[in-house]
Protein backbone atom coordinates (compact mmCIF):
# COMPACT_ATOMS: atom_id res chain seq x y z
CA UNK A 1 0.00 0.00 0.00
CA UNK A 2 1.15 2.97 -0.30
CA UNK A 3 2.17 5.35 2.78
CA UNK A 4 0.18 8.47 2.47
CA UNK A 5 -2.96 6.26 2.23
CA UNK A 6 -2.21 4.63 5.50
CA UNK A 7 -0.99 7.51 7.31
CA UNK A 8 -3.79 9.71 5.99
CA UNK A 9 -5.56 9.55 9.13
CA UNK A 10 -3.33 9.85 11.72
CA UNK A 11 -2.79 11.88 14.42
CA UNK A 12 0.79 13.12 13.02
CA UNK A 13 3.31 15.44 16.08
CA UNK A 14 6.13 15.15 13.29
CA UNK A 15 7.57 13.55 10.12
CA UNK A 16 10.80 12.97 8.52
CA UNK A 17 11.65 12.07 5.17
CA UNK A 18 9.23 11.27 2.09
CA UNK A 19 5.86 9.54 2.13
CA UNK A 20 5.84 8.42 -1.35
CA UNK A 21 6.51 5.39 -1.21
CA UNK A 22 5.13 1.78 -1.53
CA UNK A 23 5.31 -0.25 2.16
CA UNK A 24 5.13 -4.13 1.81
CA UNK A 25 3.75 -4.79 5.44
CA UNK A 26 3.06 -3.72 8.83
CA UNK A 27 4.83 -4.98 12.27
CA UNK A 28 5.04 -4.38 15.85
CA UNK A 29 7.13 -6.97 16.57
CA UNK A 30 10.87 -6.38 15.54
CA UNK A 31 11.18 -9.76 14.42
CA UNK A 32 8.66 -9.74 12.13
CA UNK A 33 9.92 -7.19 9.69
CA UNK A 34 10.88 -7.56 6.42
CA UNK A 35 11.91 -5.34 3.49
CA UNK A 36 9.76 -2.56 3.07
CA UNK A 37 7.87 -2.53 6.25
CA UNK A 38 6.19 0.12 8.32
CA UNK A 39 7.49 -0.74 12.09
CA UNK A 40 5.67 0.61 15.02
CA UNK A 41 7.23 0.90 18.69
CA UNK A 42 5.10 0.13 21.06
CA UNK A 43 5.71 0.85 24.55
CA UNK A 44 4.92 -1.96 26.58
CA UNK A 45 4.60 -3.59 29.79
CA UNK A 46 7.63 -5.68 30.20
CA UNK A 47 9.81 -4.36 26.79
CA UNK A 48 9.51 -1.51 25.22
CA UNK A 49 9.42 -1.14 21.13
CA UNK A 50 11.34 1.50 20.56
CA UNK A 51 14.41 0.27 22.25
CA UNK A 52 14.03 -2.69 19.27
CA UNK A 53 14.33 0.31 16.62
CA UNK A 54 17.68 -0.58 15.43
CA UNK A 55 16.83 -4.14 14.69
CA UNK A 56 13.88 -2.99 12.96
CA UNK A 57 16.07 -1.32 10.10
CA UNK A 58 18.66 -3.41 10.22
CA UNK A 59 15.86 -6.34 9.20
CA UNK A 60 14.54 -3.95 6.66
CA UNK A 61 11.82 -1.31 7.60
CA UNK A 62 11.35 1.46 6.01
CA UNK A 63 9.35 3.60 7.92
CA UNK A 64 9.12 3.74 12.04
CA UNK A 65 5.67 4.77 13.77
CA UNK A 66 6.91 5.96 17.42
CA UNK A 67 6.04 7.84 20.42
CA UNK A 68 9.02 8.74 21.56
CA UNK A 69 12.44 10.30 20.61
CA UNK A 70 15.53 7.96 20.01
CA UNK A 71 19.11 8.64 20.05
CA UNK A 72 20.10 6.07 17.25
CA UNK A 73 21.36 6.88 14.08
CA UNK A 74 18.68 6.79 11.48
CA UNK A 75 19.90 6.18 7.72
CA UNK A 76 18.63 8.76 5.54
CA UNK A 77 16.09 6.65 3.35
CA UNK A 78 14.03 5.76 6.59
CA UNK A 79 11.02 7.73 7.51
CA UNK A 80 10.43 8.61 10.97
CA UNK A 81 6.95 9.40 12.10
CA UNK A 82 6.28 10.68 15.87
CA UNK A 83 2.60 10.39 16.82
CA UNK A 84 1.46 10.87 20.41
CA UNK A 85 0.51 6.95 20.67
CA UNK A 86 1.48 4.09 19.46
CA UNK A 87 -0.91 2.05 20.13
CA UNK A 88 -3.55 4.10 18.55
CA UNK A 89 -1.44 4.32 15.39
CA UNK A 90 -1.17 0.50 15.09
CA UNK A 91 -4.93 0.39 15.76
CA UNK A 92 -5.41 2.87 12.71
CA UNK A 93 -2.79 1.70 10.23
CA UNK A 94 -3.95 -1.86 10.62
CA UNK A 95 -7.64 -1.46 10.46
CA UNK A 96 -6.48 0.38 6.94
CA UNK A 97 -3.76 -2.12 5.85
CA UNK A 98 -6.71 -4.87 6.06
CA UNK A 99 -9.49 -2.73 4.21
CA UNK A 100 -11.48 -2.23 7.50
CA UNK A 101 -12.64 -5.79 7.68
CA UNK A 102 -15.61 -4.95 10.34
CA UNK A 103 -17.10 -3.13 8.09
CA UNK A 104 -17.79 -6.22 5.58
CA UNK A 105 -19.21 -8.79 8.47
CA UNK A 106 -21.43 -7.81 11.47
CA UNK A 107 -19.62 -7.40 14.76
CA UNK A 108 -20.83 -8.24 18.40
CA UNK A 109 -18.96 -7.25 21.16
CA UNK A 110 -19.24 -8.91 24.42
CA UNK A 111 -17.81 -7.13 27.93
CA UNK A 112 -18.08 -7.13 31.06
CA UNK A 113 -16.19 -8.67 34.14
CA UNK A 114 -17.91 -12.12 34.38
CA UNK A 115 -19.88 -14.37 31.98
CA UNK A 116 -17.99 -12.75 28.47
CA UNK A 117 -16.75 -16.39 27.47
CA UNK A 118 -19.63 -18.33 27.88
CA UNK A 119 -21.96 -15.79 26.28
CA UNK A 120 -19.86 -16.10 23.34
CA UNK A 121 -20.33 -19.26 23.52
CA UNK A 122 -24.17 -19.12 23.65
CA UNK A 123 -24.52 -16.70 20.94
CA UNK A 124 -22.16 -19.41 18.56
CA UNK A 125 -24.52 -22.16 19.29
CA UNK A 126 -27.70 -20.11 18.43
CA UNK A 127 -26.20 -18.02 15.58
CA UNK A 128 -24.99 -21.63 13.95
CA UNK A 129 -28.70 -23.34 14.89
CA UNK A 130 -29.60 -20.22 12.57
CA UNK A 131 -27.93 -21.69 9.53
CA UNK A 132 -25.25 -18.34 9.75
CA UNK A 133 -21.36 -19.09 9.47
CA UNK A 134 -19.65 -17.62 12.62
CA UNK A 135 -16.29 -16.52 14.02
CA UNK A 136 -15.01 -16.28 17.35
CA UNK A 137 -12.60 -14.72 19.03
CA UNK A 138 -12.40 -15.55 23.09
CA UNK A 139 -10.53 -16.06 26.24
CA UNK A 140 -10.34 -20.09 25.21
CA UNK A 141 -10.37 -20.07 21.43
CA UNK A 142 -10.15 -18.22 17.91
CA UNK A 143 -12.72 -19.60 15.28
CA UNK A 144 -11.90 -17.78 12.33
CA UNK A 145 -14.12 -20.51 10.06
CA UNK A 146 -12.49 -23.29 9.18
CA UNK A 147 -9.69 -23.58 11.56
CA UNK A 148 -9.00 -23.12 15.51
CA UNK A 149 -6.26 -22.10 17.36
CA UNK A 150 -6.08 -21.86 21.42
CA UNK A 151 -6.61 -18.27 22.56
CA UNK A 152 -3.23 -16.72 23.87
CA UNK A 153 -4.71 -13.13 24.67
CA UNK A 154 -9.17 -12.67 25.34
CA UNK A 155 -8.89 -9.58 23.35
CA UNK A 156 -6.12 -9.88 20.38
CA UNK A 157 -3.33 -6.68 19.89
CA UNK A 158 -4.66 -4.79 17.00
CA UNK A 159 -3.07 -5.67 14.21
CA UNK A 160 -3.96 -9.31 15.10
CA UNK A 161 -7.53 -8.39 15.57
CA UNK A 162 -7.74 -6.70 12.17
CA UNK A 163 -5.69 -9.38 10.64
CA UNK A 164 -8.10 -12.35 11.63
CA UNK A 165 -11.59 -9.85 10.98
CA UNK A 166 -9.58 -10.13 7.44
CA UNK A 167 -9.57 -14.10 7.53
CA UNK A 168 -13.09 -14.06 8.49
CA UNK A 169 -14.37 -11.95 5.75
CA UNK A 170 -12.42 -13.57 3.11
CA UNK A 171 -14.12 -16.98 4.64
CA UNK A 172 -17.55 -15.48 3.75
CA UNK A 173 -18.01 -15.59 7.19
CA UNK A 174 -21.67 -13.71 8.21
CA UNK A 175 -20.87 -12.76 12.10
CA UNK A 176 -17.81 -12.12 14.56
CA UNK A 177 -18.74 -12.61 17.45
CA UNK A 178 -15.95 -11.66 20.44
CA UNK A 179 -15.09 -10.75 23.82
CA UNK A 180 -13.90 -7.28 24.40
CA UNK A 181 -11.78 -6.97 27.74
CA UNK A 182 -10.99 -3.84 30.07
CA UNK A 183 -7.74 -4.36 28.98
CA UNK A 184 -8.28 -3.84 24.54
CA UNK A 185 -10.36 -0.41 25.33
CA UNK A 186 -8.00 1.08 27.06
CA UNK A 187 -5.49 0.21 25.20
CA UNK A 188 -7.08 1.15 21.49
CA UNK A 189 -6.95 -2.38 20.65
CA UNK A 190 -10.51 -2.57 19.10
CA UNK A 191 -9.96 1.06 17.99
CA UNK A 192 -12.26 1.20 14.45
CA UNK A 193 -13.80 -1.80 15.03
CA UNK A 194 -17.20 -1.10 13.93
CA UNK A 195 -19.76 -3.08 16.45
CA UNK A 196 -23.33 -3.37 15.23
CA UNK A 197 -24.32 -5.09 18.79
CA UNK A 198 -22.42 -4.55 22.12
CA UNK A 199 -22.92 -6.38 25.62
CA UNK A 200 -22.57 -5.63 28.89
CA UNK A 201 -22.95 -8.97 31.60
CA UNK A 202 -22.02 -7.46 34.54
CA UNK A 203 -19.05 -5.54 36.48
CA UNK A 204 -17.55 -6.18 39.66
CA UNK A 205 -13.79 -5.27 40.74
CA UNK A 206 -11.26 -6.72 38.42
CA UNK A 207 -7.71 -5.48 37.13
CA UNK A 208 -6.97 -3.15 39.20
CA UNK A 209 -3.47 -3.72 39.41
CA UNK A 210 -3.89 -2.31 35.19
CA UNK A 211 -6.47 0.69 36.02
CA UNK A 212 -5.77 1.98 39.35
CA UNK A 213 -9.42 2.68 40.29
CA UNK A 214 -13.25 1.31 39.96
CA UNK A 215 -14.22 4.43 38.22
CA UNK A 216 -11.41 3.71 35.41
CA UNK A 217 -12.08 0.50 35.13
CA UNK A 218 -15.76 1.26 35.02
CA UNK A 219 -14.79 3.64 32.09
CA UNK A 220 -12.71 1.43 30.02
CA UNK A 221 -16.03 -0.58 29.62
CA UNK A 222 -18.26 2.73 29.18
CA UNK A 223 -16.32 3.70 25.98
CA UNK A 224 -17.44 0.76 23.75
CA UNK A 225 -21.08 1.65 24.01
CA UNK A 226 -19.87 5.36 23.98
CA UNK A 227 -18.45 4.46 21.03
CA UNK A 228 -21.32 2.67 19.16
CA UNK A 229 -22.34 3.78 15.89
CA UNK A 230 -20.23 6.48 15.82
CA UNK A 231 -18.52 7.31 12.25
CA UNK A 232 -20.47 3.93 11.30
CA UNK A 233 -20.24 2.88 7.67
CA UNK A 234 -22.56 0.23 7.74
CA UNK A 235 -26.45 0.07 7.42
CA UNK A 236 -27.35 -1.81 10.16
CA UNK A 237 -28.72 0.23 13.26
CA UNK A 238 -26.74 0.07 16.34
CA UNK A 239 -27.98 -1.91 19.80
CA UNK A 240 -26.71 -1.94 22.84
CA UNK A 241 -27.61 -4.92 24.84
CA UNK A 242 -27.79 -4.49 29.04
CA UNK A 243 -27.68 -5.94 32.13
CA UNK A 244 -30.16 -4.16 33.65
CA UNK A 245 -30.15 -5.97 36.78
CA UNK A 246 -26.47 -4.86 37.56
CA UNK A 247 -25.86 -1.89 39.53
CA UNK A 248 -24.16 0.53 37.15
CA UNK A 249 -26.34 -0.84 34.28
CA UNK A 250 -28.26 3.10 34.90
CA UNK A 251 -24.95 4.88 34.73
CA UNK A 252 -23.93 2.94 31.25
CA UNK A 253 -27.16 3.32 29.57
CA UNK A 254 -27.01 7.62 30.12
CA UNK A 255 -23.68 7.43 28.02
CA UNK A 256 -24.82 4.60 25.30
CA UNK A 257 -25.03 6.92 22.47
CA UNK A 258 -27.47 4.33 20.34
CA UNK A 259 -30.66 2.09 21.31
CA UNK A 260 -30.53 0.31 24.41
CA UNK A 261 -32.11 -3.62 24.64
CA UNK A 262 -32.04 -4.10 28.60
CA UNK A 263 -32.24 -8.26 30.07
CA UNK A 264 -32.67 -9.08 33.67
CA UNK A 265 -34.08 -11.69 35.69
CA UNK A 266 -34.89 -9.11 38.92
CA UNK A 267 -35.88 -6.11 37.31
CA UNK A 268 -38.63 -5.30 34.19
CA UNK A 269 -36.71 -5.35 31.13
CA UNK A 270 -37.29 -6.74 27.10
CA UNK A 271 -35.85 -9.89 27.46
CA UNK A 272 -36.50 -11.77 30.84
CA UNK A 273 -35.64 -14.65 32.75
CA UNK A 274 -38.23 -16.57 35.15
CA UNK A 275 -36.51 -18.92 36.99
CA UNK A 276 -38.76 -22.64 36.96
CA UNK A 277 -36.43 -25.00 38.32
CA UNK A 278 -32.48 -25.24 39.76
CA UNK A 279 -30.65 -28.44 39.73
CA UNK A 280 -27.64 -30.23 39.69
CA UNK A 281 -28.61 -30.92 35.75
CA UNK A 282 -29.22 -27.73 35.13
CA UNK A 283 -31.59 -24.68 34.54
CA UNK A 284 -35.21 -24.47 33.35
CA UNK A 285 -36.53 -20.98 32.92
CA UNK A 286 -39.02 -19.04 30.92
CA UNK A 287 -37.31 -16.66 28.16
CA UNK A 288 -39.93 -13.97 28.23
CA UNK A 289 -39.50 -11.07 24.97
CA UNK A 290 -42.36 -10.70 22.30
CA UNK A 291 -43.19 -14.70 23.04
CA UNK A 292 -42.32 -17.22 25.92
CA UNK A 293 -40.48 -19.82 25.80
CA UNK A 294 -39.15 -22.82 28.21
CA UNK A 295 -35.52 -23.35 28.44
CA UNK A 296 -34.15 -26.40 29.41
CA UNK A 297 -30.24 -25.01 30.28
CA UNK A 298 -27.37 -27.44 30.61
CA UNK A 299 -25.58 -25.19 32.10
CA UNK A 300 -25.27 -24.66 36.36
CA UNK A 301 -26.31 -21.22 37.87
CA UNK A 302 -28.38 -18.30 37.91
CA UNK A 303 -25.06 -16.35 36.27
CA UNK A 304 -25.69 -19.09 33.26
CA UNK A 305 -29.16 -18.11 33.29
CA UNK A 306 -27.97 -14.46 32.85
CA UNK A 307 -25.40 -15.34 30.48
CA UNK A 308 -28.12 -17.10 27.97
CA UNK A 309 -30.42 -13.68 28.21
CA UNK A 310 -27.41 -11.64 27.02
CA UNK A 311 -27.10 -14.50 23.79
CA UNK A 312 -31.21 -14.42 23.50
CA UNK A 313 -31.31 -10.67 23.36
CA UNK A 314 -28.18 -10.54 20.89
CA UNK A 315 -30.54 -13.32 18.63
CA UNK A 316 -33.93 -11.52 19.13
CA UNK A 317 -32.62 -8.38 17.70
CA UNK A 318 -31.51 -10.71 14.63
CA UNK A 319 -34.96 -11.48 14.02
CA UNK A 320 -33.71 -14.84 15.00
CA UNK A 321 -36.91 -17.67 15.53
CA UNK A 322 -37.43 -18.22 19.32
CA UNK A 323 -37.45 -22.07 18.70
CA UNK A 324 -33.83 -21.49 17.34
CA UNK A 325 -33.01 -19.39 20.36
CA UNK A 326 -34.32 -22.40 22.71
CA UNK A 327 -32.60 -25.10 20.39
CA UNK A 328 -29.24 -22.93 20.21
CA UNK A 329 -29.21 -22.65 23.85
CA UNK A 330 -30.01 -26.44 24.85
CA UNK A 331 -27.66 -27.26 22.74
CA UNK A 332 -24.72 -26.30 24.82
CA UNK A 333 -23.96 -28.97 27.42
CA UNK A 334 -20.63 -27.87 28.87
CA UNK A 335 -18.19 -24.55 28.10
CA UNK A 336 -14.19 -25.76 28.82
CA UNK A 337 -13.29 -24.57 32.20
CA UNK A 338 -16.51 -22.92 33.20
CA UNK A 339 -18.36 -25.26 35.90
CA UNK A 340 -17.41 -27.76 33.51
CA UNK A 341 -18.01 -31.41 35.33
CA UNK A 342 -14.97 -34.23 35.23
CA UNK A 343 -16.59 -36.99 34.71
CA UNK A 344 -14.77 -40.21 36.57
CA UNK A 345 -15.62 -43.72 37.45
CA UNK A 346 -15.75 -42.57 41.67
CA UNK A 347 -18.35 -41.13 41.48
CA UNK A 348 -17.35 -37.80 42.73
CA UNK A 349 -18.86 -34.44 41.92
CA UNK A 350 -16.10 -32.70 40.60
CA UNK A 351 -15.77 -29.21 38.34
CA UNK A 352 -13.14 -27.21 37.28
CA UNK A 353 -13.68 -23.48 36.83
CA UNK A 354 -12.20 -19.95 35.79
CA UNK A 355 -13.16 -18.17 38.74
CA UNK A 356 -10.24 -15.88 39.62
CA UNK A 357 -12.05 -12.73 41.30
CA UNK A 358 -14.11 -12.14 44.40
CA UNK A 359 -17.33 -11.90 42.47
CA UNK A 360 -16.50 -14.82 40.26
CA UNK A 361 -15.63 -17.52 43.31
CA UNK A 362 -18.76 -16.12 45.11
CA UNK A 363 -20.98 -17.15 42.11
CA UNK A 364 -19.63 -20.20 41.73
CA UNK A 365 -19.67 -21.15 45.29
CA UNK A 366 -23.25 -20.13 45.60
CA UNK A 367 -24.18 -22.07 42.34
CA UNK A 368 -22.57 -25.82 44.08
CA UNK A 369 -24.00 -24.66 47.66
CA UNK A 370 -27.59 -24.87 45.57
CA UNK A 371 -27.43 -28.55 44.79
CA UNK A 372 -24.55 -30.25 47.38
CA UNK A 373 -25.81 -32.59 49.50
CA UNK A 374 -22.61 -32.93 51.81
CA UNK A 375 -19.70 -31.13 52.03
CA UNK A 376 -18.33 -28.17 49.79
CA UNK A 377 -14.64 -28.37 48.80
CA UNK A 378 -12.75 -25.61 47.30
CA UNK A 379 -9.40 -25.33 45.52
CA UNK A 380 -7.82 -22.14 44.71
CA UNK A 381 -5.14 -19.39 44.45
CA UNK A 382 -4.57 -15.95 43.16
CA UNK A 383 -2.71 -14.96 40.21
CA UNK A 384 0.60 -13.20 40.75
CA UNK A 385 1.43 -9.70 39.52
CA UNK A 386 -2.55 -9.04 39.22
CA UNK A 387 -4.94 -7.32 41.83
CA UNK A 388 -3.05 -8.04 44.86
CA UNK A 389 -6.30 -6.33 47.20
CA UNK A 390 -8.46 -9.15 45.72
CA UNK A 391 -6.50 -11.86 47.42
CA UNK A 392 -7.72 -11.50 50.96
CA UNK A 393 -11.32 -10.96 49.71
CA UNK A 394 -11.36 -14.47 47.54
CA UNK A 395 -10.09 -15.77 51.02
CA UNK A 396 -13.29 -14.78 53.04
CA UNK A 397 -15.89 -15.50 50.07
CA UNK A 398 -14.19 -19.62 50.44
CA UNK A 399 -14.55 -19.46 54.38
CA UNK A 400 -17.98 -18.01 54.09
CA UNK A 401 -19.76 -20.28 50.81
CA UNK A 402 -17.39 -23.78 50.94
CA UNK A 403 -17.22 -26.13 54.33
CA UNK A 404 -13.46 -26.59 53.39
CA UNK A 405 -10.90 -24.52 51.46
CA UNK A 406 -7.48 -25.67 50.38
CA UNK A 407 -5.56 -22.48 49.43
CA UNK A 408 -2.31 -23.01 46.54
CA UNK A 409 -0.94 -21.42 43.79
CA UNK A 410 -2.74 -20.22 40.36
CA UNK A 411 -0.13 -18.36 37.87
CA UNK A 412 2.44 -16.79 40.50
CA UNK A 413 4.51 -15.35 37.77
CA UNK A 414 7.02 -13.00 39.45
CA UNK A 415 6.13 -13.25 42.95
CA UNK A 416 6.62 -15.90 45.18
CA UNK A 417 3.85 -18.52 45.48
CA UNK A 418 3.96 -18.37 49.63
CA UNK A 419 3.25 -14.89 50.01
CA UNK A 420 0.88 -14.51 47.76
CA UNK A 421 -1.49 -17.84 49.99
CA UNK A 422 -0.17 -15.80 52.51
CA UNK A 423 -2.19 -12.58 51.80
CA UNK A 424 -4.83 -15.24 50.91
CA UNK A 425 -5.20 -16.55 54.09
CA UNK A 426 -5.00 -13.09 55.51
CA UNK A 427 -8.39 -13.02 54.32
CA UNK A 428 -9.66 -15.95 56.05
CA UNK A 429 -8.07 -15.44 59.89
CA UNK A 430 -9.51 -11.89 59.92
CA UNK A 431 -12.54 -13.63 59.28
CA UNK A 432 -12.02 -15.90 62.39
CA UNK A 433 -11.32 -18.91 60.34
CA UNK A 434 -9.27 -21.89 61.78
CA UNK A 435 -6.09 -23.73 59.87
CA UNK A 436 -7.17 -27.32 59.86
CA UNK A 437 -10.59 -27.04 60.57
CA UNK A 438 -11.97 -24.37 57.82
CA UNK A 439 -8.90 -24.38 55.40
CA UNK A 440 -5.09 -26.20 54.52
CA UNK A 441 -2.29 -24.55 52.70
CA UNK A 442 -0.57 -26.94 50.15
CA UNK A 443 1.90 -24.60 47.73
CA UNK A 444 2.22 -27.15 45.06
CA UNK A 445 -0.79 -27.44 42.46
CA UNK A 446 -1.41 -30.69 42.22
CA UNK A 447 -0.57 -31.90 45.76
CA UNK A 448 -3.43 -29.42 47.02
CA UNK A 449 -5.90 -30.95 44.18
CA UNK A 450 -4.76 -34.74 45.90
CA UNK A 451 -5.32 -33.73 49.24
CA UNK A 452 -8.98 -32.23 48.25
CA UNK A 453 -9.37 -35.10 46.39
CA UNK A 454 -8.48 -37.24 49.86
CA UNK A 455 -11.01 -35.41 51.90
CA UNK A 456 -13.99 -36.10 49.72
CA UNK A 457 -16.67 -38.43 50.79
CA UNK A 458 -19.78 -39.58 47.76
CA UNK A 459 -21.94 -36.97 48.71
CA UNK A 460 -19.07 -33.67 48.70
CA UNK A 461 -18.77 -31.45 45.98
CA UNK A 462 -15.20 -30.14 44.97
CA UNK A 463 -14.62 -27.22 43.12
CA UNK A 464 -11.03 -26.21 41.72
CA UNK A 465 -10.70 -22.57 40.33
CA UNK A 466 -8.79 -20.14 39.18
CA UNK A 467 -7.35 -22.01 35.97
CA UNK A 468 -10.16 -23.43 34.21
CA UNK A 469 -9.01 -24.12 30.31
CA UNK A 470 -5.87 -23.08 30.87
CA UNK A 471 -3.24 -25.47 30.28
CA UNK A 472 -0.10 -24.37 31.44
CA UNK A 473 1.29 -22.73 34.79
CA UNK A 474 3.43 -19.97 35.08
CA UNK A 475 5.84 -19.78 37.34
CA UNK A 476 8.90 -16.58 37.33
CA UNK A 477 11.59 -18.48 35.52
CA UNK A 478 9.90 -21.20 33.75
CA UNK A 479 6.45 -22.75 32.40
CA UNK A 480 4.89 -25.94 33.17
CA UNK A 481 2.31 -28.12 31.63
CA UNK A 482 -0.77 -28.02 33.70
CA UNK A 483 -4.22 -28.74 33.00
CA UNK A 484 -6.76 -28.84 35.72
CA UNK A 485 -8.81 -31.19 34.49
CA UNK A 486 -6.16 -33.42 33.31
CA UNK A 487 -4.50 -33.84 36.60
CA UNK A 488 -7.54 -34.57 38.68
CA UNK A 489 -8.24 -37.35 36.10
CA UNK A 490 -4.19 -38.71 36.10
CA UNK A 491 -4.26 -38.56 40.42
CA UNK A 492 -7.90 -40.46 39.88
CA UNK A 493 -6.80 -42.60 37.65
CA UNK A 494 -4.01 -43.48 40.19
Amino acid sequence: MHLGELIADLEIARIKGEVNLEVEGLAYDSRKVESNFIFVAISGFKQDGHQFIARAIEKGARVIVMEKDVSISIPQNVVLIKVPSSRLALAQLSNCWYRFPSREIKMIGITGTNGKTTTTYLVESILKRAGFKVGKISTIDYILGEDFSPSSITTPESHDLQGMLKTMVDRNLDYAVMEVSSHSLALNRVEGVEFDRAVFTNLSPEHMDFHKSWQEYLEAKVSLFEKLGKGARKRISKKAIVNIDDPVADYLIDRVSSEVTTYAIKKKADVRGRILEMTSRGVLFILEGEKKKRINLSLLGLHNVYNALAAASIALEEDIPIYLIEEGLEEVKRIPGRLEPIDNKNGFNIFVDYAHTEDGLKKVLQTLQGIVKGNLIVVFGCGGDRDAQKRPLMGKAALKLADYSVITSDNPRSEDPGDIVAQIEKGIMEEGGKKGRDYSIVVDRKEAIKSALEKMQKEDILLIAGKGHEKVQIFKDKVVEFDDRKVVRELLGA
